[in-house]
């Protein structure tokens, strides 16, 4: 599989954009070339946004946050992203991804302390699913939930 080269937003949606639905996984995206998508106006429509195996790492992410194109976005893929404690609490203070639900974190650097900022977050109110590690899953309204996946 060859890995491909951004040079512009268009670069990142092509094939993957498809309807209110950005499909980025494994691209692969650094911060420098998600600000393609956190200066597209395109993406003030998108509602499930998935990043997962990329490269963001807590600059990305704590770019993503303060983007306020990203307000409608309620299912955020980051999986295998390099992100750590430090950027999940900065998400948890987002201002802009109010209406975000449901949240995907496996494979990365957390250690805790970032999940439970998150989970007590006053920005993030409706979030209500949290995939920390693979059959691992919060939702706030039941605690944790172990669901084997083999």
């Amino acid at each position: 599989m060859s890995k491909i080269e951004i040079h512009s937003v268009e670069d990142i949606y092509e094939g993957r954009l498809r309807g209110n639905q950005l499909m980025a996984s494994g691209i692969p995206l650094t911060p420098e070339s998600a600000r393609y998508l956190w200066s597209s106006t395109q993406m003030i429509n998108v509602s499930w946004l998935d990043l997962a195996d990329n490269q963001l790492g807590d600059t990305g992410l704590i770019e993503l946050a303060e983007c306020g194109l990203l307000k409608n976005v309620q299912y955020l893929n980051l999986n295998q992203n390099g992100i750590t404690d430090e950027g999940l609490t900065f998400l948890s203070k987002s201002k802009f991804l109010t209406k975000l639900k449901r949240l995907h974190l496996k494979n990365n650097l957390i250690k805790g302390q970032g999940i439970w900022n998150l989970f007590n977050s006053e920005a993030l109110k409706d979030l209500s699913t949290f995939q920390i590690h693979d059959g691992w899953t919060c939702k706030k309204m039941d605690g944790w939930r172990y669901n084997s996946q083999g």
